[in-house]
Parts: C-alpha cells; structure tokens; sequence
C-alpha cells in the first residue's frame, strides 16, 4: 500500500512525510497532467491526501477503491459540503498535525484497507507479492497461507493448519502478519476465538518465473 500527496502546502506535506514514516507507508507525488493523474495508479493505493491544486473530480481515485483526504486551510460549511458532493471521503483542516495523521493512516492500514490492496499473489516456489513489493515465504508459511486462501472468508480451525504445517499456527499466523506489513498489504488474518483463523483478501497463485 502507499500513499498519494497531492497540492499540499510544504508544511501539511511535510508533515504526511514524517506520518507515512512513521506509519510504514512508501508517500508518493503523482504526475499531473490536466487536472488528472498521468499514466496508472497502482492498484494498491490506499489514499490520497489533495489540497488546494489537487484533483478536480475526487471520484477518479474512490472509484478504484481507494479514499480521499481533502485538506482545506479555512474549512467553511459550503466548502465541506462542495468537497462532500464531489467525492471526498474524509475532510482534515490545515495545518495538519503528524500524530493526528499516523493515528489515521495506521487505522487505514490495519483496519479499513481497501478490497484493492488485500489481493496477493503467491507462486508455487513461496514467493509472496503486491504490485510494489515481494517477500520469500517458508515453507510452512505458504502453507498456511494457501489453506487460508482456499477457504477465503471461511474459518479454517487450529488443528487442521497443525496438521498441514507441523508449526503452531498461532506462530504462523503472526509471522503472516508480518509479512503483509512488511510488502505493504492490507489483507488481514482474524482470529475467531476457540474456533480458528480467515483470511480476508484474496491470494492468486502463479507459477514461478523460470531462471
């Protein structure tokens, strides 16, 4: 997942910088090219953060799935109902505070991730992605992880990613966090208490590419 800054002020963008730090998360700044974004976006972009020479219609992010932050240096009630109208998701006031903010992206990141950014791919020889980021699996952990897949949305129970493994699936289960973390993902593994784990998101698997 990353990060989208967009006309701010150098003191709001510094402080997002200092916040997707803090956070995890890679900021980037898009090219513009008539009021709108040049070339693609990736597909797991979490959230935009535009100011006063931002986008003019919003609704060329939320449409793919991700949110938008207006920031407005004098927030008036006509002008938070004009961003409303035109596609924000959330409205913040200049000048933006860092705490604020990584308290924000962290509950984006961790909890309110959009559907885009919870798919992986994950290759026959362990090799786990997003389209920004890769880490190599252990052989346990992709296990796990493809038992998790195969039943998406389903709980898959203790003793059954025990018995697929041979490792404590509570280990695992951290060690898969981790790794989401670690490329940027917004896919989760939940714990249902006494009956077992479910992934949200979606694993694709590939073949990998010969060397």
């Amino acid at each position: 997942m990353y990060v989208l800054s967009w006309g701010l002020e150098p003191a709001d963008l510094s402080a997002l910088e200092e916040a997707c730090e803090q956070a995890g998360l890679p900021l980037e700044a898009p090219a513009v090219d008539a009021g709108g974004p040049a070339g693609h976006r990736r597909d797991d972009l979490l959230v935009a953060f535009t100011g006063a020479h931002g986008p003019a219609d919003p609704r060329e992010i939320t449409r793919d799935g991700a949110y938008v932050v207006t920031v407005q240096s004098a927030p008036d009630a006509a002008g938070t109902l004009r961003a409303v109208r035109a596609g924000s998701s959330f409205l913040m006031a200049s000048p933006l505070r860092e705490e604020r903010l990584r308290s924000f992206l962290t509950y984006l990141r961790d909890v309110a991730a959009p559907t885009a950014t919870q798919v992986l791919d994950l290759d026959d020889s362990g090799l786990l992605a997003t389209p920004s980021a890769s880490v190599r699996l252990t052989g346990a952990e992709a296990k796990a992880l493809r038992a998790l897949a195969d039943r998406s949305a389903r709980i898959v129970a203790r003793p059954e990613l025990l018995r697929l493994t041979g490792e404590d699936p509570r280990d695992l289960v951290e060690a898969l966090r981790a790794r989401f973390r670690e490329i940027g993902s917004g896919a989760q593994i939940l714990k249902v208490p006494h009956m077992g784990f479910r992934l949200v998101g979606e694993v694709r698997t590939t073949t990998a590419a010969p060397r």
